[in-house]
C-alpha cells in the first residue's frame, strides 16, 4: 500500500519533477546565448544535451508550464532567469506562452493579460506602460504559402517592435515585421498586418484606421495586481 502511494504521488508530480530537474540547466543554456564566455559554455552542455534529446521540446514544456503557475511574482522570476528583458512593475497574466524568451525586451509597467502567445523567435520589443488584454497573439514567424516546400521566409525583417503605451484589444493577432507605434490601439479581434502610426486607432481583417487617440497620454503602470493567476 505504501509503494502504491509512492507511485501514485510520483505520477502526479513527474511533470514538475522533470521540470525542476531540467529548467536550472536550460537556464544556463539561455544565459550562454545571451551573454557568451567560456564557463557559460561549459555550464550550457546539458541544457545543450537536453534540447538536442528533445528537439527543443524541453524549454517549450519548461515554459508553457511556467505559465500555468498560481504566481504572478514567481513567474516573473522564472522568465527573468530564462532570459527575458525586461523592466520594473511587468505583469505576465495566466497562461501565457513565451516562444524564445532571450528575444524578448519588454518595458517597464507593461502588463500582459491571459492566454497570450509571444513569439520572439525573431525578436519582439514591446514598450513602456503596454497593455495587453486577454488571448492576444504576436507572431514573428510564419510560412511562405507561395514555396514550394512550405519554408519560412528568412529573406525579411519578422521583427515586430510595440510603442510605450499601446493597447491592444482582445483576441487580437499581430503578425510578423509589423511595427506599432506609441500611444496606438488595436480594437478587439482585428488582425495587425502592416505598420501603425503613433495614436492611431485600428479595427477589422485587416486592421485599419478608424479614429486617433489623444497624445497626452500620462498614465503609468505600478504593477498592482493580484497575488495568484
Amino acid at each position: 500500500m505504501k509503494l502504491l502511494l509512492i507511485i501514485l504521488l510520483f505520477l502526479i508530480y513527474a511533470k514538475w519533477i522533470a521540470i525542476g530537474l531540467s529548467y536550472p540547466w536550460i537556464c544556463l543554456l539561455f544565459q550562454f546565448q545571451k551573454r557568451k564566455g567560456l564557463m557559460r559554455k561549459v555550464l550550457a552542455i546539458p541544457g545543450y544535451i537536453i534540447e538536442r534529446l528533445t528537439n527543443e521540446g524541453a524549454s517549450r514544456f519548461i515554459i508553457i508550464n511556467i505559465g500555468h503557475l498560481p504566481s504572478i511574482i514567481i513567474r516573473r522570476i522564472m522568465y527573468r532567469l530564462l532570459g527575458v528583458s525586461m523592466g520594473k512593475n511587468v505583469i505576465f497574466h495566466y497562461k501565457t506562452e513565451i516562444r524564445r524568451p532571450i528575444n524578448l525586451k519588454i518595458g517597464n509597467g507593461s502588463i500582459i493579460g491571459d492566454n497570450a502567445i509571444l513569439d520572439s523567435r525573431n525578436g519582439l520589443t514591446i514598450g513602456r506602460n503596454v497593455n495587453f488584454s486577454s488571448n492576444v497573439s504576436v507572431y514573428t514567424e510564419q510560412h511562405d504559402h507561395r514555396d514550394s516546400l512550405f519554408r519560412c521566409n528568412n529573406d525579411i525583417d519578422k521583427r515586430v517592435e510595440i510603442g510605450d503605451r499601446v493597447w491592444v484589444g482582445c483576441n487580437v493577432i499581430i503578425l510578423p515585421g509589423v511595427k506599432i507605434g506609441e500611444g496606438a490601439v488595436c480594437c478587439a479581434g482585428c488582425v495587425v498586418t502592416k505598420d501603425i502610426a503613433p495614436y492611431d486607432i485600428v479595427a477589422g481583417i485587416p486592421a485599419r484606421k478608424i479614429s486617433s487617440r489623444s497624445h497626452n497620454l500620462q498614465y503609468e503602470f505600478d504593477g498592482t495586481s493580484c497575488w495568484f493567476y
